[in-house]
């Protein structure tokens, strides 16, 4: 009865660290030979910089629309600090007719110094609004299916860019969390 009561316990405290599924939007197609682009390679322009004037398009504006509209709730008064769209910070990169988002929780929003793990997510918005691709962290880069045809060859359409996976510090998690550690000395015989 004890082990029980510590495994449902155990339970209760994963289920309520992990965010709810995200359901996939009705005008969803998934492309996953869409590479993100590098997000964190370089500093981004700040819009929160005054006095500064910035022009933001409509295909961009609806783009992060779609995107924010899908990875967090509907806004009302209900709804948690860390899942504000305003507790959010924005990446976007335009490449040709595609517009790539990347939202991060900003714990800094809501008084922390930590985001929530797997609070984030990336996504291919055409111009038009749809969603091409959609990258929730947690999930992993490529399909897990052993056949789905992914080479393995940088370079072949559909492989992963270099950087698709670690394309750069996040400025939203601790060093200590980004890296592999440090190798210890080699094994003497």
């Amino acid at each position: 009865m004890k082990r029980t009561h510590s495994i449902l316990a155990s339970a209760l405290v994963l289920a309520g660290c992990m965010r709810a599924a995200v359901p996939t939007p009705a005008n969803y197609e998934e492309d996953p030979s869409i590479t993100f682009p590098p997000f964190f390679a370089q500093p981004a322009v700040s819009l929160a910089t005054e006095g500064t004037m910035y022009e933001l398009d409509g295909d961009t504006l609806r783009a992060l629309t779609v995107a924010t509209r899908d990875l967090l709730p509907p806004q009302d008064t209900t709804v948690s600090c860390g899942s504000r769209w305003e507790s959010q910070q924005y990446r976007v990169v335009r490449q040709g007719d595609v517009i790539f988002i990347r939202i991060d929780e900003d714990p800094r929003a809501c008084g922390r110094t930590q985001p929530a793990l797997d609070s984030g997510a990336s996504y291919a918005i055409h111009r038009d609004g749809r969603s091409l691709r959609r990258l929730i962290d947690g999930q992993p880069e490529v399909p897990a299916h052993a056949d789905a045809g992914v080479p393995s060859t940088p370079g072949e359409p559909g492989a992963a860019s270099p950087g698709a996976l670690g394309d750069g510090p996040s400025p939203f998690l601790p060093r200590s969390w980004q890296d592999a550690g440090t190798p210890g000395p080699a094994p003497t015989e």
